[in-house]
């Protein structure tokens, strides 16, 4: 394009920028024409060349040059001379009347232009901008006669406080505290000019717009008594069928906002007139459409949240208001109740729950006389609720739910189960026992009938499953045995079992004193770990049951084992299934003594054995991968969950898995030591092993340290690594064991260091792995000839990694490190020799080498050094800062100086440090001081 002039073919360069922008399939064509219009709207020819544009007829060209003059207002403010404002002022008027007729988008761009014109120039130079802008449009301009003046007014009113709510992001920020005081008092000229619209014969489109202007305005707060006569039309126009919507919309905005509330007397006023449309609204819950339902469902329940003090300040004392409040509580009951299934058939009785929940919090929190008042006094509305509840946390039919449901239909249903669950816990928690006796004698009577449907029962349970877990069942308990009771009569639906199993599941810590019940039902949990398709829940609830009440269930062993061992033997059986049910029966087995468990568990471990075996034997496939994965998994579940308490002498059950699985894991250690996957699953039981035996694992310990090394050589995997460090928590206390643990180290160590550039999780794990060397044993860390200083500056390049964890861990270490500088002479002199070196990496990570989310690791360092070098640090520091330019350019010798000296004295005060820290870290990267250091600070 060429450069920005305004001749005679400007308007032809515009024309054609913007074709290329909208229309041509060229990317960089595309991206010129922006720029070169992005350089119109900011030249200063802009001011005149925009008003060319709005005299074009090609709509394209009238809306960009609405918009750069917009542009030019909000954002170039200071390049208009003092001398303009007056003739811009009238120019803009004739605009936005002239266009009121015209395109709407065009007049939207004019009217936020004139917008900002009066929000810059008031009221130091235009008082009463809104009042002089509704006058001067009022009167028109001759040379427009065919303007819509009203239509103008409107859109212009509409535009002011969504463009007030924006200033707050714009350079007008400073000045929202007078903006606000000079729309508010416009307000009642801007109201009354409502009032005359919709008091008027204009058409329905033109008082839309005037209900929607005072849809806007509401945010400055208006008191309910203040409008009531616009109220009034407002409440009128809800029965024209065109003006509805948008009437019910601002309705609902005038009284949910907070000024409105301030005033009591106008909110009971405008209470009872929702009350007076009682009729009108039961009509639309019985034929209305959906939009119009949630609506009017919107504004009711804003109205009755408003109003809720008044539902509560009602008593025995007088009936002044107790008709009206259970009026409106039954009103709005009514779009709880609407017939249909959410979200498919309504879309309403969701919007209510917020209310009826803070209602019943409120009528709990009452005084105790006053409470069991307005719980008798509200009693058949919440006993309605109460049988709504189960009725609409029914599922459709299996076909329609399959069929015609969406997907996220689905998940809006199963969300909204969830909060009639949530109030249903409410409604327990205030009226008690009524609650569940009613969902009882409503199991009872579905059960009862000849032909059972599913659906009903399985929303009884699903909201049973609140009770159980809210924590008063125990008030319950004969209640709850007559549900259980109904177990035998329920119809085997899938859906139905799985709500049962989670039902039982929450009822665990209850079980403990109803044992007779839970072993009356245990063979349904069971059963359920037999089938893929409940498995999941019939896993969490065995999971839970076996969890709060493993002492009491040790006797049933040998009715738990079989199940068990068949459904962790089924190959459809999920593998996170599995590890549940381990986790459950392990808590089970470790209460018992050790020559009780030995039997059962060996039962369970027999067929681990062989089927590793198997798998052990087998060549590596895709198809045989997920099958040992999912052994390798039940197997260190066992290792971690079977936790029995030990005799001396005795030797731990794991011990014992773990030698008859060994040749097994040998040999899928050598067949898949290239399969990352597998080789942590066979880690992950080593470790789990070694932390629940601890010094019984030492048999195993020579073969453990082989294979590691063994596989480690092969292929440099992370989980080795993991793995060798757990050994090295274990067993360096062992002196029989140094020596092993001492090679171990030695062989990772050399086998890492060519790799330890191109794996981050390698670096990661090695990091690790030095850090408890150094933590638990540090004399095993100085047999490493040599080795100690390699270890150290591989920490330091590592402080350089893009990966935070990497960062993290390599800090860790090097903090480890200098701790021991005090009391190992060989760290001492290593830090003597290179500390300087991690000072200036820690330095030029702060001043910018590194995202400040990393700040920590490095202050971490710093105080470090502070603290166990601090005579070598002092001087480093010193040195360092001393050089030109470092760690960065922003800086001056004063503010150096004054982080030293911080830095310094905060030995004790770890919070001082990382604020001077922090406020450094600002520095270096010239930000201190800026909108954004305060915000991310």
């Amino acid at each position: 394009m060429d450069d920005i002039t305004i001749e005679s073919d400007f308007v032809s360069q515009v024309d054609k920028a913007l074709y290329q922008l909208y229309h041509d399939l060229d990317h960089d064509n595309r991206t010129a024409a922006e720029r070169w219009l992005l350089g119109v709207q900011q030249s200063p020819q802009a001011w005149q060349a925009c008003w060319l544009l709005l005299q074009q007829q090609n709509l394209e060209i009238q809306n960009f040059g609405a918009l750069t003059l917009a542009s030019k207002i909000s954002k170039s403010w200071s390049e208009l001379p003092a001398d303009q404002y007056e003739p811009l002022r009238a120019e803009l008027l004739k605009a936005v009347l002239k266009f009121s007729t015209g395109h709407r988008v065009v007049l939207t761009r004019l009217c936020v232009a004139l917008t900002h014109f009066a929000f810059h120039t008031m009221p130091e130079l235009w008082p009463h901008a809104v009042v002089s802008m509704i006058h001067s449009l009022q009167k028109g301009f001759p040379t427009f006669p065919e303007a819509d003046p009203t239509a103008a007014i409107l859109h212009l009113l509409s535009i002011v406080p969504e463009e007030f709510s924006s200033t707050a992001e714009t350079m007008l920020a400073y000045k929202r505290g007078i903006l606000r005081n000079e729309l508010h008092t416009s307000l009642e000229t801007v109201l009354s000019f409502l009032e005359q619209v919709l008091s008027s014969t204009q058409p329905n489109s033109i008082k839309t717009m005037a209900i929607k202007c005072y849809t806007s305005w509401t945010q400055f707060g208006l008191p309910l008594t203040q409008v009531s006569p616009l109220l009034d039309q407002l409440f009128q126009a809800l029965y024209n069928p065109e003006l509805f919507a948008s009437a019910c919309e601002a309705l609902t905005e005038a009284v949910s906002h907070d000024d409105a509330r301030k005033y009591t007397e106008g909110l009971k006023q405008f209470f009872n007139r929702v009350l007076e449309l009682g009729d009108f609204i039961r009509s639309k819950l019985e034929g209305g459409d959906e939009d119009s339902v949630t609506a009017l469902c919107k504004f009711v329940n804003e109205t009755l949240e408003a109003n809720m003090d008044f539902l509560l300040s009602v008593s025995e004392e007088s009936e002044e208001g107790c008709q009206e409040a259970l009026d409106g509580v039954q009103l709005l009951q009514a779009f709880l109740s609407v017939p249909g299934y959410y979200p498919v058939d309504e879309r309403c009785s969701v919007l209510t729950i917020p209310f009826w929940e803070q209602f019943l919090e409120r009528i709990s929190g009452e005084e105790p006389h006053h409470t069991h008042f307005l719980l008798q006094f509200y009693n058949p509305i919440l006993l309605s609720i109460i049988e709504v509840c189960p009725e609409k946390s029914q599922y459709p039919s299996d076909d329609d739910w399959g069929n015609t449901w969406t997907n996220d239909d689905k998940d809006s249903f199963v969300k909204y189960r969830e909060d009639l669950c949530d109030l249903g816990e409410s409604l327990q928690q205030v009226m008690h026992v009524e609650y569940l006796q009613y969902l009882t004698r409503q199991m009872t009577a579905v059960l009862a009938t000849s032909s059972v449907q599913w659906q009903p029962v399985e929303a009884i349970l699903f909201l049973l499953q609140g009770v159980a877990s809210s924590g008063t069942s125990h008030q319950n308990s004969h209640l709850l045995q007559s549900v259980l009771c109904l177990f035998p009569r329920m119809p085997p639906h899938p859906s139905l079992i799985r709500t049962a199993l989670a039902f039982l599941g929450c009822l665990s810590s209850w079980f403990k004193n109803h044992m007779d019940l839970l072993q009356a039902v245990l063979p349904t949990i069971l059963e359920g770990l037999s089938q893929p398709e409940l498995a999941p829940s019939a896993a969490l609830a065995f999971r839970d049951v076996c969890g709060e009440c493993a002492e009491k269930l040790a006797p049933y062993i040998l009715q738990l084992i079989p199940a068990c061992e068949s459904s962790l033997s089924n190959p459809r059986l999920e593998a996170r299934d599995c590890v549940r049910m381990v986790a459950a029966i392990g808590n089970v087995l470790s209460t018992m003594p050790l020559q009780d468990l030995s039997a059962p568990l060996g039962v369970l471990m027999t067929s681990r054995v062989k089927s590793l075996e198997m798998l052990a034997h087998q060549n590596p496939s895709n198809a045989v991968k997920p099958l040992v994965e999912k052994e390798l998994l039940i197997v260190s579940a066992f290792c971690h969950h079977i936790y029995p308490t030990l005799l001396d002498g005795e030797q731990h059950p794991v011990v014992i898995l773990l030698a008859q699985l060994w040749p097994s894991l040998h040999a899928l250690i050598n067949k898949w030591c290239i399969d990352q996957d597998i080789v942590e699953g066979v880690c992950t039981c080593w470790s789990r092993a070694v932390r629940t035996v601890q010094e019984q694992y030492t048999p195993l310990l020579e073969g453990t340290v082989d294979l590691i090394v063994k596989c480690f050589t092969a292929v440099h995997n992370p989980r080795l690594l993991d793995c060798a460090s757990h050994l090295l928590e274990v067993f360096h206390k062992q002196p029989s064991c140094v020596p092993l643990l001492e090679m171990m180290l030695k062989e990772l160590h050399l086998q890492s260091l060519s790799h330890l550039q191109l794996v981050p999780e390698l670096l990661q794990a090695y990091l690790h792995l030095m850090l408890t060397v150094l933590k638990f044993s540090p004399t095993l860390a100085l047999s490493l000839s040599g080795s100690l200083s390699c270890i150290f500056q591989i920490g330091c390049v590592a402080l350089k990694a893009s990966e935070q964890p990497t960062v993290k861990a390599a800090s860790v270490l090097l903090c480890q490190l200098v701790s021991l500088a005090e009391t190992v002479e060989s760290i001492q002199q290593l830090l003597v020799a290179q500390g300087r070196v991690l000072v200036q990496y820690a330095l030029e990570a702060v001043a910018g080498s590194a995202p400040r989310s990393y700040l920590t690791s490095f202050t971490d360092i710093l105080h470090s050094l502070n603290t166990h070098c601090i005579s070598f640090f002092s001087q480093w520091l010193e040195d360092l800062l001393a050089q030109d330019g470092f760690p960065s350019t922003h800086l001056s010798i004063v503010e150096k100086q004054s982080f030293k000296t911080t830095v310094l004295r905060s030995r004790g005060n770890r919070q001082q440090l990382n604020n001077k820290v922090s406020e450094f870290s600002l520095m270096c990267r010239g930000f201190h001081g800026t909108l954004y250091a305060a915000e991310t600070t």
